[in-house]
């Protein structure tokens, strides 16, 4: 095993991988940020930092997935367990709030969670192709 195959096997590279992600999310924040405060003030604001969460944390647990089963023989668990974290918990918790009600829901937190998924799903895409690519770079140099 070489020097650069561990590297990439390790969970530093997961680490590292969960930063760019984190650093991605929060450079779009603001941008949530101010809208919720505009519209609907502090609720908005905390409607925002929520749906950043609720979406991090599906994208992260994708993201994991996709590392703990990147080889091709587990490539269908990576696939449905990151579709359960990336599309089933912002999902759960839209329809929990939903039927729940209250003032982030009037703040427009499922709006929020929507389009901060869709950013976190380019985003989290974006590194599992490069995960994958790493992989393959690997398996092909071994």
């Amino acid at each position: 095993m070489s020097a650069e195959q561990s590297r990439d096997e390790s969970p530093v590279a997961l680490v590292g991988l969960l930063a760019w992600l984190t650093l991605a999310l929060a450079v779009v924040f603001p941008g949530f940020a101010w809208f919720g405060y505009s519209s609907h003030g502090a609720v908005g604001l905390q409607a925002a930092a929520i749906a950043a969460g609720i979406c991090w944390l599906g994208a992260a647990g994708a993201l994991s997935s996709a590392f703990f089963f990147r080889h091709a023989q587990q490539a269908m668990s990576a696939l449905v367990l990151g579709m359960l974290f990336r599309m089933g918990l912002p999902l759960g918790c839209v329809l929990a709030l939903l039927s729940q009600g209250g003032p982030l829901v009037d703040a427009g937190i499922v709006g929020l969670i929507v389009v901060y998924y869709l950013v976190s799903l380019v985003v989290e895409t974006a590194l599992s192709l490069r995960l994958v690519g790493l992989t393959r770079q690997v398996t092909k140099a071994s």
